[in-house]
């Protein structure tokens, strides 16, 4: 994909020929061959769709901004198959930070470590550090393994929208823009990856998602590492050392509102919207509350089971409010214990602050 086309896929002049591929061994490789080439595939993993291109090749991973419209200061996540191949794209690993890689990858998280010269600066936003991951997702890892190269890849939506959780999303947001959308199933997460750093006795968390401060707690305890949660902590004019620390991120076009108990609703500081989407769980208020809320016209209801049923709808749920114009979605504000702190991180976004 060349600089010019790259252009014209942003300003939708002249869309490019996507290739619908399927999850099989036949779909992964071709997928592979056209990353190995300098192409991009929209990809899914365990916890949301991926943009990806050759992490190795500078203007496929500038392409990657281009049909974003992603800051260049914002750096990609790149994505390895296995641990064996970390020593070919970072240095310098200290120990007590492989020990916990061994014990948390393929998984949900990704870790901030220093780069191999051969990793482009495109990727790392010129930080002398690169995200790496291993996705749980067996096909993600398939498809890694058939292009040959690490995979640079953030989640696959226009920059600052809802990531995209389903095939719907991803070709929604990228048909016409990639070079192929791999056809798989829902991702069984939902939420973007954590991103930690271990520096010196410390796990800091940069980006909460899935695997909380708590199961860090546990991860480090052996090698008597304490957690500190960063995630808040931004600078306005340094470069992120992860993404999703520094913009506003995750907006559907409906307005999201957040409310921390569904009694908000009776009397909120802004008036209610004339129909929404309320999201939420059987802890969110009382059983009358939430009788009352399902009894107004014009609302549609979701009550998840769980934090982690909630997490994993979330994303979907702001695509649907979109795609039927729903003018609101009203989305519980959970307590910041588990994946609860991730909920919180995305919904805070989303809503750009704004309380009921």
């Amino acid at each position: 994909m060349t600089e010019r086309t790259a252009k014209r896929i942003l300003d939708q002049a002249m869309p490019v020929e996507t290739k619908i591929l399927d999850t099989t061994e036949e779909g992964l490789e071709e997928a592979g061959s056209i990353l190995r080439e300098g192409g991009l595939v929209v990809f899914p993993t365990e916890t949301v769709y991926g943009l990806g291109a050759n992490a190795l090749n500078s203007e496929a991973c500038r392409n990657i901004f281009r049909v974003k419209g992603r800051p260049a200061d914002n750096p990609l996540i790149v994505h390895l198959s296995s641990l064996q191949e970390l020593p070919l794209y970072t240095r310098e690993v200290p120990d007590t930070c492989f020990r916990v890689m061994e014990r948390c990858m393929p998984g949900p998280v990704t870790f901030v470590l220093p780069k191999a010269f051969c990793i482009p600066d495109i990727v790392t936003a010129g930080l002398p550090t690169v995200a790496i991951r291993i996705p749980a997702h067996e096909e993600a890892r398939k498809l890694i393994r058939y292009a040959g190269v690490p995979i640079a890849a953030p989640s696959a939506n226009r920059s600052g929208e809802p990531s995209p959780t389903t095939f719907e999303m991803a070709h929604h947001a990228m048909f016409g823009r990639v070079d192929a959308i791999l056809r798989g199933e829902p991702c069984r997460i939902g939420l973007e990856s954590s991103v930690i750093q271990i520096r010196g006795n410390r796990i800091e968390l940069l980006r909460p998602g899935f695997i909380s401060l708590e199961d860090l707690a546990y991860l480090g305890q052996d090698s008597g590492l304490e957690v500190v949660d960063l995630s808040g902590s931004t600078s306005e004019t340094a470069p992120p050392p992860s993404p999703g620390m520094k913009y506003l991120h995750y907006k559907p076009k409906a307005t999201v509102y957040l409310f921390t108990s569904l009694s908000d609703l009776r009397n909120p500081l802004e008036p209610l919207p004339p129909s929404a989407i309320v999201l939420c769980t059987p802890k969110s208020g009382t059983s009358e509350d939430l009788t009352m809320v399902r009894e107004w016209k014009g609302f549609r209801v979701h009550v998840y089971e769980s934090l982690k049923e909630y997490a994993r709808n979330l994303f979907a749920q702001f695509h649907e409010a979109d795609k039927y114009t729903y003018p609101a979605v009203l989305a519980w504000y959970p307590p910041a214990k588990g994946i609860g702190l991730a909920l919180r991180n995305r919904l805070i976004k989303a809503a750009g602050g704004r309380f009921l």
